[in-house]
Order: structure tokens, then sequence, then C-alpha cells
């Protein structure tokens, strides 16, 4: 239905009665308020289904961790650093990694030292002992 309709309809209604007429107008006003609502709240719902989840930032140490999971054996930090890359797209630096690896070891927490520079997660060194 058009503006120029509606006009139509309530001019005819003014014809007849003049008081329902703007009430009729408003009435309509109402009932299409409503409906654009109705249909904001399902496209709101919609768009809201279909964004993607934000993702969440990893740690340079979970990226490690994550590269070490993968290979499931020692891995020295030159792979790391290489996986890391290729894998994860993160760039890590060598000494920020090592220095943090080693306080991980030093506090027996998550890692293990294997050789020189090489690490493995403390959960795959256990299992396999």
């Amino acid at each position: 239905m058009t503006y120029i309709d509606i006009c139509c309809i309530l001019h005819l209604n003014s014809l007849r009665k003049e008081d329902t007429c703007m009430d009729d107008f408003e009435s309509y006003i109402q009932y299409q308020k409503e409906i654009t609502e109705s249909k904001l709240k399902v496209i709101n719902r919609f768009q809201k289904a279909v964004q993607p989840k934000p993702v969440k930032r990893t740690s340079k140490i979970e990226v490690a961790k994550n590269v070490l999971r993968i290979a499931g054996r020692p891995l020295h930090v030159s792979e790391i650093i290489h996986l890391a890359e290729r894998d994860f797209q993160v760039t890590l630096d060598r000494d920020s990694i090592v220095s943090a690896i080693l306080k991980k070891v030093t506090a027996g927490k998550s890692f293990i030292r294997t050789a020189p520079n090489t690490f493995a997660l403390k959960e795959h060194h256990t299992t396999k002992s």
C-alpha cells in the first residue's frame, strides 16, 4: 500500500467520521512500527548468528606449546620458530622465546630441556618414559 492509497482511504474515512480517521491512521502507523521493529529484531538475530566469534589472542609461549604438542617430540628452538611461522603465522623472537621457555623449565612447568636449545613438553616426556 502506497502513501497515496493511505491518504485516499483516510480522506474517505474523514468524510464519514472525522474523529475516527485520525484513530485509524494512528492505528495503521502503530501497526507498521511494530512490524518494522519485529523485522529489525529478526535481522539483528541473524547478524549475530553469522558474525564470527572473536579470536582469542594466543601468547607466544602458547604458540610454542602448540608447536611442540603437534610435533609430539623435542624440537630445537630454530624448529619451533620455523613451525610457528609456518603453521600459526606468528613470528617468534629467538632470544625472548628461549628466555620464556627457560623460565618455565626452571619453574618446573610445561617444558623440559632435552639438549642445548632443545625443548619438549613436560607432559609428552613423562608419558613416554
